[in-house]
Formats: C-alpha cells, sequence, structure tokens
C-alpha cells in the first residue's frame, strides 16, 4: 500500500471522519462516482454505446440505465441484451 499527501481545505478537514477505514470508504465511492460521470459525459458525446460506458464505469448496464435517467439522458437499450437473459448462443452471435 503506498501513501499519498493531500492538501485540502480546512472545512473539508472538518468533515472528514478519523477512521482510516472512513476515509478510504470515501475515497472508494469518490473515484466511483467520478468514473460514472466521465462515462456519462462521453455518452452524451455520443458516438459509444450504453454498454460501452457502463464497462468504463465499472458498472453494469443494468445499473448504467437508471443513472442516465437520472441525468436527463433517454438511453436507447435493447431488452433483448439484458445480460441475465443473455444464452450462450446468442453471446456468441453478437
Amino acid at each position: 500500500m503506498k501513501t499519498i499527501t493531500i492538501r485540502l481545505p480546512d472545512y473539508l478537514i472538518e468533515e472528514l471522519p478519523e477512521e482510516e477505514s472512513s476515509i478510504y470508504k470515501i475515497l472508494k465511492l469518490g473515484l466511483k462516482q467520478l468514473k460514472i460521470e466521465r462515462a456519462i459525459e462521453r455518452y452524451k458525446k455520443g458516438g459509444v454505446s450504453l454498454a460501452k460506458v457502463a464497462e468504463l464505469a465499472g458498472i453494469s448496464i443494468r445499473e448504467m440505465i437508471p443513472i442516465a435517467y437520472a441525468h436527463g439522458l433517454e438511453p436507447k437499450y435493447d431488452e433483448s441484451l439484458d445480460e441475465s437473459k443473455i444464452t450462450l448462443e446468442r453471446a456468441i452471435n453478437l
């Protein structure tokens, strides 16, 4: 494990919990949210599928769909590609 040092404004330092495990969790959640926001921005620009941006964000397309709607997007989604319904034969032919 590596150690990093960052500078934070006083108001953020006051809000941080003292437990290292809690700070780790905050950082992990923040990084996940950042990946999702970047993926949504890429989707807005076009040229990439919702499935691809979900992959880039590290989440399932099932998780990405409501996030896209929450950002005012109406994703084109083919329910036949729902990962829980895809058979091995169908996956091979995609």
